[in-house]
C-alpha cells in the first residue's frame, strides 16, 4: 500500500499473478475543506479514470458540501465547505 500522499503502482507481483496492465492509484493526505476550490498533484500517468471522495469529519457543520472538480492530467480538484475533512483515491 502507498503511504499517505503518494501513488502507488500495482503489477508483476513476485508470485506473477498479475499479468494485467499496472495500475496508477494515489490516496491523498487528509484534506480540510476551505470552501473553495482546492487542488493537489496526484502524480499519476493521466488524468484519473475513477475517483473516490470520503469525508472524514463534518467538523461543526450541519450542512454539508463536497464537489469533485473537473481532475487533470497532474491535479485532483474538490470543493468542500470550511472545515471538514476528507480524502481522494484517484485511479489512473
Amino acid at each position: 500500500m502507498p503511504s499517505r500522499g503518494q501513488h502507488w503502482k500495482r503489477g508483476g507481483l513476485v508470485d506473477g499473478t498479475v499479468v494485467a496492465d499496472d495500475i496508477d492509484m494515489f490516496v491523498s493526505a487528509v484534506q480540510v475543506g476551505t470552501g473553495s476550490a482546492q487542488t493537489f498533484n496526484h502524480g499519476l500517468s493521466g488524468v484519473p479514470s475513477i475517483t473516490f471522495l470520503s469525508v472524514i469529519n463534518f467538523g461543526a457543520n450541519v450542512a454539508v458540501d463536497v464537489v469533485e472538480g473537473t481532475h487533470t492530467a497532474t491535479d485532483c480538484v474538490v470543493t468542500a465547505t470550511s472545515g471538514v475533512k476528507y480524502q481522494i483515491l484517484a485511479i489512473a
